[in-house]
């Protein structure tokens, strides 16, 4: 069982308050019992309940990371940055999963408002509501945006140009393909990331080609981008290009290109979407449209820091652009 700051006063035979201004080399404690309660509380571990000490100094050195779900292939990396820049000045990263739920959204930030955390960093696709409106309008806010732009408010947002995502994709495979055709396979259709890039990829298709392409919706697993393809080739003849936005389905695709007997790159070329995991254990590796997460992950949490350093900041809205990342279902 963890020993408190009362089992060290019981132990030292002192007050509370005389432990606590020991620990923190406060005046008004001799250096005998100093010394007799430093000893206490390296023998048994003592560790200082952080959230207390937060609660009574209004600042925890706690920031939430508010995540949608814990399904996107990406968010290890945006994890790992976040945690990097608050570790490195003192900072702990709580993850919260708030499900797509906005009750759960509210409940967290309800913390915020209680200061039990110090300030939230909120991921695209975690719903808002009136308890975030709410903070936001009272300026306790202490909130930076990841990949969320808000009409009402301005609040710092660090945004991937979702729309160039899909203009390099198009430009890059039909610029190189011999045939002038490719196909979109993306996922949820009404997300605003995913109708981004599709505006972005028939905008290119359009000036390169005349049409806008055509586009499939609704593959996010890897049976979905398997079957994908065989409604494709139904309509198309290859050779073919396909920009996919989810890495999962992205292997499925490529298990049926394999199973109709035909070869990557030279039959099907293909372009992924991030440069998580998935895309390194593509057989063969896939080329991909890669967003600076990790740069902008670390540069958000670096925005909130300065916010709760009390600096001056202005609620800049940043916008990061993608890059093609070549690997060999391109050539």
């Amino acid at each position: 069982m963890a020993v408190t700051l009362k089992d060290l006063a019981r132990m030292a035979g002192v007050a509370e308050s005389t432990v606590s201004r020991a620990l923190n080399n406060k005046p008004g404690v001799s250096e005998e019992t100093r010394e007799e309660i430093l000893k206490l509380a390296a023998e048994y571990n003592y560790q200082p309940n952080r959230l207390a000490q937060g609660l009574a100094k209004k600042k925890t050195s706690i920031i939430a990371l508010l995540l949608p779900d814990l399904k996107n292939l990406s968010y290890p990396d945006l994890i790992a940055a976040v945690e990097e820049v608050a570790n490195d000045s003192g900072y702990q990263v709580v993850l919260c999963n708030t499900a797509g739920s906005p009750e759960k959204t509210a409940a967290y930030l309800d913390l915020l408002q209680r200061n039990q955390f110090d300030g939230v960093i909120i991921v695209d696709g975690t719903p808002t509501g009136g308890k975030f409106l709410q903070l936001a309008l009272e300026n306790k806010n202490n909130m930076v945006l990841i990949n969320m732009l808000l009409e009402e408010l301005l609040l710092p947002s660090h945004l991937t140009d979702y729309r160039q995502e899909g203009v390099l994709a198009a430009e890059f495979l039909l610029n190189s393909a011999d045939s002038q055709q490719a196909a979109m396979i993306l996922g949820d259709g009404q997300e605003y990331r995913e109708s981004e890039r599709r505006e972005g990829f028939m905008e290119a298709s359009r000036r390169l080609t005349g049409s806008g392409g055509e586009v499939f919706s609704g593959v996010e697993s890897r049976e979905d981008g398997y079957q994908v393809f065989f409604q494709i080739v139904e309509r198309m003849e290859p050779p073919l290009s396909f920009y996919i936005t989810e890495n999962l389905a992205a292997l499925g695709l490529l298990e049926a290109i394999k199973t109709g007997g035909y070869l990557v790159p030279e039959d099907f070329q293909l372009i992924g979407t991030g440069s998580n995991f998935i895309a390194g254990i593509a057989s063969p590796q896939l080329t991909v449209v890669d967003e600076p997460l990790t740069e902008m992950a670390g540069n958000a949490a670096s925005n909130l820091l300065q916010m709760l350093s009390e600096e001056k900041v202005e609620p800049e809205i940043r916008v990061y652009q993608p890059e093609i990342i070549t690997g060999e279902t391109t050539l």
